[in-house]
């Protein structure tokens, strides 16, 4: 169960969920605001009806249906394992908060967990005395003002819920699951969404069904002040979380009267230290209704049945009217409105720009506009900035919202260098795009980018969800949706340029995080006894559940020669090839079971392969080339093993494996391009000395292994200050003396591979044997 963290690119989040984003209403919109059924889309069934016709454009090939009670159904099939994944999403998160009640659509999530009057208990009729005290006893503590006499209700609540355990059945939803190989049970709590999700073998479909249907009916909230104490858990986590402190800032400037930046998802310290059941179930009562609800489903499934399913379960809630919320009117911003925060270490500074919701017709040219600043490899922050390391590091991300949208952009300095001089240079990229000084060949790069991860992401079934979700979320006809990057293919240069100048002026908000100790405000627990449960008690409802005849899946295995091959490349090279019968990416990998323990320079000379460029090709020129074949190249060591690794579209395979040849034979880079590394590196590792995270997990690899932890043996400042250009450039290249393995998985045949590898990858005479590998163990504890 969890917040939904900041998104923090469009090109992570479409790595991730294939960021096929668009929605809601604005004046400028052009979408429908909502999946509307034509006479050509309905095809009527009792129950349900299906709202969308066949596109030919959609990659889910989705089906999308609505029961008579406006529960919306959205399904997708993907057969290529014998799973499902499913969520339940309700339009209703923090921002539909009561303003005296914050935290109540994360509280809510957390006790749904909980069961309801079938699942949960032993008998509800004998708990039902008890729980309807507690709620009584919460409800007098809500109003009480008087100190002692609420720790004198929280006493009687205490009491009560220790009767009231004699009934429970805890994480009784959880035991079902896991027994029928579920995995990934979770939920989370967002500003416009709650979101339930599990994924189970495709035999399973009728059991969620079942759990699911009545899940949501008659919730029951049991062992609610024990949940309280996870949730303070989480509350005094995010209060003491340096992200969690400068962007909680960031979004207070941006939004001084909407919940985006008003109320927090987890709510404020003196909402949760005063929760109320009652403002938690009238929540539930009002927006957990099927036709403010949505199911999403991608596996391996029939549409038809499935379908058919859902309706006989979920047909039977009621829907009824939501209320609107809002809408809330933001002041514009004063030119740069500021704020300074603490914590311990590394230092940052964070911009943003207020721009355009979901819907907004500005939407697409503002996702290429990120994509300009920062797509990982060649934008301007990119090249400007981190590879040129002006900073130690820097980066730029979206949101869009169904009520507002933002741009951030975020700094960390270097050594000597102050927030300001970050903040200006990161303003700098965006003069460069308002003046139009960017190329245009970078538009047409981003467009094949997103092609390209979209295609990777609908290989997972979570990211097919997502993609469905999101359109739900955001009230988006699916069509629309769907067509997001088509409408980012009709874009120009200029209207990135126009929309630079309409969106990104003097007016943004600026949050500075300075190294020094922050004030953690304090979130008094209040006093919980232990509630003793016996684990093995079971409801009649999970028996009846767990008694459905299930068809068993015939299990089907890995077979050699079949499925993968391994063949000798060379001697001392194997080669494993497996095909990708789902589309035209590739991912190529050198393997080398050499690393830090024989070299311990291997990590920072892969530091500096980052910022290299080769003999014929500047790191700019480098960068640009990667990404105009829309190939990624990376290179990491660890303790025993090194890779070099290579992934894009097979129709640039031997272009890029002859790229990342060159570059491992012969990088370049001069001996600034080192110094200006050596003091980022150096500038890191003082700002973990006072950085709460970095130095918890000191003490965790120190209690495990003792003198042999690996911060002790990393390298010293003075071994990072004494290291060369030549040692550091030839590292990469001297693993290939070694004996190693190739790994290839795409759409090529075999033949050809090893035809186009022949022309591109030598092969070393007389590769030596790697070293021996190198346990780590825990240390013993002397009693």
């Amino acid at each position: 169960m969890s917040i939904k963290p900041r998104t923090n690119s469009v090109l992570g989040l479409l790595a991730a969920t294939s960021l096929l984003l668009a929605a809601c209403s604005e004046q400028t919109s052009t979408p429908e605001t909502s999946v509307v059924a034509t006479s050509e889309a309905v095809e009527s069934s009792p129950g349900y009806r299906r709202i969308n016709t066949s596109n030919p454009e959609d990659p889910l090939a989705a089906q999308i249906y609505e029961l008579d009670n406006g529960l919306q159904v959205f399904l997708t099939e993907n057969h290529e394992e014998p799973r499902f994944y499913a969520e339940i999403a309700v339009r209703a998160g923090s921002k539909h908060d009561p303003a005296d009640g914050t935290g109540l659509a994360h509280y809510l999530e957390h006790l749904l967990f909980k069961g309801n009057q079938n699942l949960g208990t032993l008998n509800y009729q004998a708990e039902k005395p008890h729980l309807d005290r507690i709620v009584e006893l919460y409800e007098e503590h809500f109003h009480e003002t008087d100190a002692d006499r609420r720790a004198e209700i929280y006493a009687e609540i205490n009491s009560e819920a220790q009767l009231a355990a004699q009934y429970a059945v805890p994480n009784e939803i959880d035991k079902l699951y896991n027994s029928m190989g579920g995995s990934g049970l979770n939920a989370h709590t967002w500003y416009e969404e709650t979101v339930y999700k599990i994924g189970l073998p495709s035999n399973r479909l009728q059991q969620w069904a079942a759990i699911e249907s009545d899940r949501f009916v008659d919730p029951v909230f049991r062992l609610f002040h024990t949940e309280l104490e996870t949730v303070y858990e989480e509350k005094n986590r995010t209060l003491d979380n340096g992200n969690r402190i400068i962007g909680t800032a960031l979004d207070e400037l941006l939004y001084k009267v909407h919940p985006y930046g008003q109320q927090p998802t987890i709510g404020t310290v003196d909402h949760l230290k005063n929760p109320s059941l009652v403002y938690i179930q009238n929540y539930f009562d009002t927006y957990y209704v099927p036709n403010n609800m949505g199911i999403f489903i991608s596996g391996d499934i029939d549409p038809d049945k499935t379908i058919s399913l859902i309706a006989e379960k979920f047909g039977e809630w009621e829907s009824k009217p939501v209320p609107e919320v809002g809408p809330w009117q933001e002041p514009a911003l004063q030119l740069a409105e500021r704020r300074t925060v603490q914590y311990p270490g590394e230092e940052q500074v964070q911009l943003a720009f207020r721009t355009a919701p979901n819907g907004s017709s500005d939407k697409e040219a503002l996702i290429l506009l990120d994509m300009i600043l920062d797509n990982r490899t060649a934008g301007l922050i990119n090249l400007n900035l981190n590879q040129q390391q002006l900073v130690s590091q820097a980066g730029s991300s979206p949101m869009f919202l169904n009520d507002y949208g933002s741009q951030s952009l975020y700094g960390v300095p270097k050594q000597d260098q102050t927030l300001q001089d970050v903040e200006r240079l990161l303003l700098e990229q965006i003069e460069i795009i308002k003046a139009g000084d960017f190329e245009e060949w970078i538009i047409p790069a981003i467009i094949n980018d997103f092609l390209k991860n979209e295609k990777a992401s609908l290989e997972f079934n979570t990211a097919r969800v997502t993609m469905m979700r999101q359109s739900f979320i955001e009230g988006a006809d699916w069509d629309y949706h769907i067509a997001e990057i088509d409408r980012m293919e009709q874009l120009t240069k200029q209207d990135v340029v126009d929309m630079a100048n309409k969106y990104f002026g003097d007016d943004y908000v600026a949050v500075y995080r300075v190294d020094a100790q922050h004030e953690v405000p304090v979130v008094e627990k209040p006093q919980i006894d232990p509630v003793t449960i016996d684990p093995t008690r079971q409801s009649e409802f999970a028996s009846r559940v767990l008694a459905m005849e299930v068809e068993e899946i015939e299990p089907v295995f890995v077979e050699a020669d079949r499925d993968y091959r391994i063949v000798e490349f060379a001697p001392g090279v194997e080669l494993y090839y497996a095909p990708n019968p789902l589309n035209d990416l590739f991912t190529f990998s050198i393997g080398i079971d050499v690393g830090t323990e024989a070299d311990n320079k291997l990590g920072i000379a892969a530091a500096l392969m980052d910022v290299a460029g080769t003999l014929s090709l500047s790191n700019e020129e480098l960068q640009k080339e990667w990404y105009r074949m829309g190939s990624e190249f990376r290179f990491g060591s660890g303790e025993n093993a090194s890779a070099f690794s290579v992934n894009g579209l097979d129709s640039q395979f031997e272009d890029s494996v002859a790229l990342m040849m060159e570059l491992i034979n012969s990088p370049s880079a001069d001996q600034q391009t080192l110094e200006q590394l050596k003091g980022i590196l150096l500038k890191s590792r003082e700002d973990q000395k006072s950085s709460p995270p970095a130095i918890a997990r000191a003490l965790f690899m120190y209690n495990r292994y003792g003198e042999e932890s690996p911060m002790l043996e990393a390298m010293t400042s003075q071994e990072i200050l004494d290291t060369q250009v030549d040692e550091l450039l030839n590292a990469p290249s001297e693993l290939l003396n070694y004996k190693h393995t190739l790994s290839y998985t795409g759409s090529m045949p075999l033949e050809e591979l090893v035809a186009a590898l022949r022309r591109n990858y030598g092969i070393k005479n007389g590769l030596r044997d790697t070293p021996e590998f190198r346990f780590r163990s825990a240390r013993d504890i002397e009693e």
